[in-house]
């Protein structure tokens, strides 16, 4: 049976599509707590409660809204076929990834095992390497056939929340 002309690209689209953008927005969401969460007025280093300056809240605050707005902004982008939006998804969910285990690494080190930690950050990482691998698929990667360039934008974004989370990691090895 030949598919009547009324089907139209948008009921083609893969489903993994779907589920990866439905991820982001939880993502986005549960980013925003931890932009929120900063200003908490300190973090845990060994063991102990160290305080930290507004500057420091705000930039953290910041950071995690970078991150936030990104998901967000990819997420609502995931069904046009510019082949950029597919590119931005992979880079920011493996930086997550990436970011994600090697914090969780450095604060375990320094602090302490707590098994908590260490289940919710697993459970993300498994979610994020499956929207990954789902947006590596063939039939994903054929559904982005528009050239483009990344927009400055999302990239600025990205910048600012790898540089802050590299300089926080640093900051968390060396104290």
């Amino acid at each position: 049976m030949v598919p009547a002309p009324a089907d139209t690209d948008e009921e083609r689209r893969p489903t993994a599509i779907l589920l990866v953008y439905t991820w982001d927005m939880v993502r986005a969401i549960l980013v925003y707590f931890v932009a929120f969460a900063a200003f908490g007025g300190g973090t845990d280093v060994t063991g102990h409660t160290v305080k930290l300056s507004t500057a420091v809240q705000i930039l953290l605050a910041l950071s995690s809204a970078a991150l936030g707005t990104t998901f967000l902004l990819t997420g609502m982008l995931l069904t046009r076929h510019s082949a950029w939006v597919r590119r931005a998804q992979i880079t920011v969910l493996g930086m997550a990834v990436g970011i994600g285990l090697l914090t969780f690494a450095v604060v375990q080190v320094r602090g302490g095992f707590h098994v908590e930690e260490l289940f919710g950050t697993l459970l993300l990482t498994f979610v994020d390497l499956l929207a990954l691998f789902a947006m590596t698929g063939r039939r994903v990667a054929a559904w982005y056939r528009d050239p483009g360039p990344v927009p400055m934008y999302i990239g600025g974004l990205v910048a600012f929340w790898a540089a802050v989370s590299a300089a926080y990691l640093v900051i968390a090895a060396t104290s």
